[in-house]
C-alpha cells in the first residue's frame, strides 16, 4: 500500500525484460526516503514553505527588476545584459564517464581531469563568487559532478541566504547516501530544481552509457525514485534529463513514459556535437517520431521542462537564437567564459576580481563585445548550440523584446517554478 500512495500505477509505461523490478526498486527508495525523512530538516511544513516563499519572492522581484533593465538595454541594441543565471562548473570530477560527456568545447569533463585541469576554489573562494554573482536571480550547480564537491552543502546554505534561486544538475548516484549525512539536512528545503541525468531504462543500457557497474546504475533510479517520495515532504522540482543519441532512441520512448506515469518532469535535448546538433541524428526518422511523441505529450500537459513551442525549436535545432550573456558560464577555478563557453576564442575573466556582476559583464564587453553575437558571420560565435541553456536565452529575448505575456515567457517560468 505505501508503494501505491508513493507512486501512481504505470499506465503508459511498460516494462521491459532488461529493465528493473520496479516492485523491489520502489520498495528499497521508499526504506532509503524514510531514512533519509528522519535526518532532513524536522521544522514544520508552514515553516518551510513560509521560508521557501519568501525566498522565491525576493528571487522574482529580483528578476523583474533585472528584466526591466535588460529590456532597455534590448530596446537600444545592447546585449550585455543582467544575467537571469548562472552555471557554476564546480568540478571537473566525475564519477561517470558517459559516452555523450560535452564540456561544450571538444573535451569532456573526465577527460580535462585526466589531462590536469583539476584547480577548484576552496570554499572561502566559493562563497566569493557566490556573492559577486548575487545580481543574478539563480544559481546552477554542476560539474563533472557537483556532489563530489564536499561543501556542497555549506555553498548551498550561502547562496540560499543571498535569496538564490538553487538547481544542481546531477547524476544522481550519490545523492541517496549523502542525503542521510547530517550536513544535507537541509539540502532539500533549499535546492529548488534537482535535475538528474536519465539516458535510459535498461540498467545495462544505462551501465554502458555511464560506463559504470550495473550496481550503480541500478542505484542511479533507486535514488530518483526516492527523491520522487521525498518530494510529497519538500516542495523542489524533480527533472529527468535525457540526452537523446543515435544509440538510445527506443530507451527514451521508455523513459518519457516512465516519468509521464510517475509525475517527474522530462527534460530532452539532443546531443551535440562540440558546439553544433548532431544533424544526422535530427534527420533520422526515428528521431523525428520520436519528437513528436514529445511534442503530443506536452501538448496533453504531461510535466516538461519547457513549453510545446520552446521544445519543438529545441529539439528541432532551429528556430531560435542564443543571446549568451542571459547566463555566465563559469568554469571551476571560478574564471567566466566570455562571451559564451563554446566559442573557440572565448577570452577568460576572473570572477573574484570583481565586486558584482555589473562591473564583471562592463569590464568583459570591453574586451568582446556581446552584440547581436551568436551566428556564422565575422566576428560572430560560428556555433549552432542546441542545449537547453540556449533556447532559455532566446525565450528570454524574446521576453525582453515582446513582453513576459506576448512572448509567453511568463507561462515558462511559471512552469519551472511549479514543483
Amino acid at each position: 500500500m505505501r508503494e501505491k500512495a508513493a507512486f501512481p500505477p504505470f499506465k503508459l509505461y511498460r516494462p521491459q525484460g532488461d529493465h528493473p523490478d520496479w516492485e523491489t526498486l520502489k520498495h528499497e527508495a521508499l526504506e532509503l526516503a524514510a531514512a533519509i525523512g528522519c535526518n532532513l530538516d524536522r521544522s514544520s511544513s508552514f515553516l518551510q514553505r513560509s521560508l521557501l516563499g519568501e525566498r522565491k519572492r525576493a528571487g522574482i522581484a529580483k528578476m523583474l527588476q533585472s528584466f526591466r533593465t535588460n529590456k532597455r538595454r534590448m530596446d537600444r541594441g545592447r546585449h550585455n545584459f543582467v544575467p537571469l543565471f548562472y552555471i557554476w562548473t564546480m568540478t571537473n570530477r566525475c564519477n561517470f564517464d558517459c559516452t555523450y560527456c560535452s564540456d561544450h568545447r571538444g573535451s569532456t569533463y573526465p577527460e580535462r581531469y585526466r589531462l590536469g585541469f583539476r584547480e577548484e576554489l576552496t570554499t572561502e573562494q566559493g562563497r566569493r563568487l557566490i556573492k559577486t554573482m548575487r545580481g543574478a536571480t539563480a544559481i546552477y550547480f554542476c560539474g563533472g559532478e557537483p556532489t563530489l564537491r564536499r561543501d556542497l552543502p555549506e555553498l548551498l546554505d550561502y547562496s540560499t541566504g543571498l535569496n538564490m534561486f538553487n538547481m544542481i544538475n546531477t547524476n544522481g548516484s550519490l545523492i541517496g547516501d549523502l542525503l542521510l549525512k547530517p550536513e544535507y539536512r537541509d539540502f532539500l528545503r533549499q535546492m529548488d530544481v534537482i535535475i538528474v541525468s536519465l539516458d535510459a531504462l535498461s540498467v545495462e543500457r544505462l551501465a554502458g552509457i555511464y560506463r559504470v557497474g550495473r550496481k550503480v546504475a541500478q542505484k542511479t533510479l533507486r535514488n530518483l525514485l526516492a527523491l520522487k517520495a521525498l518530494q510529497k515532504q519538500f516542495p523542489f522540482k524533480l527533472v529527468a534529463n535525457t540526452v537523446i543519441t543515435r544509440e538510445n532512441i527506443a530507451e527514451v520512448y521508455h523513459v518519457l513514459d516512465w516519468c509521464c506515469d510517475l509525475g517527474i518532469t522530462f527534460s530532452p535535448v539532443s546531443a551535440n556535437i562540440n558546439h553544433h546538433p548532431d544533424r544526422a541524428l535530427l534527420h533520422r526518422p526515428d528521431y523525428r517520431n520520436l519528437v513528436d511523441v514529445i511534442l503530443e505529450r506536452a501538448a496533453a500537459g504531461f510535466p516538461m521542462i519547457a513549453s510545446r513551442n520552446a521544445l519543438n525549436r529545441l529539439l528541432q535545432a532551429s528556430g531560435f537564437s542564443c543571446y549568451p550573456s542571459v547566463f555566465d558560464h563559469i568554469d571551476c577555478d571560478g574564471r567566466m567564459f566570455w562571451p559564451c563557453k563554446a566559442f573557440r576564442e572565448a577570452v577568460m575573466v576572473n570572477v573574484l576580481d570583481y565586486e558584482n556582476v555589473h562591473d564583471l559583464h562592463r569590464a568583459a564587453a570591453e574586451l568582446v563585445a556581446p552584440e547581436n553575437f551568436h551566428g556564422s558571420g565575422p566576428g560572430q560565435c560560428g556555433g549552432s548550440c542546441a542545449w537547453m541553456q540556449n533556447c532559455v536565452t532566446d525565450m528570454y529575448a524574446r521576453g525582453l523584446s515582446r513582453g513576459l505575456f506576448r512572448s509567453g515567457l511568463i507561462q515558462e517560468i511559471r512552469g519551472l517554478l511549479r514543483s
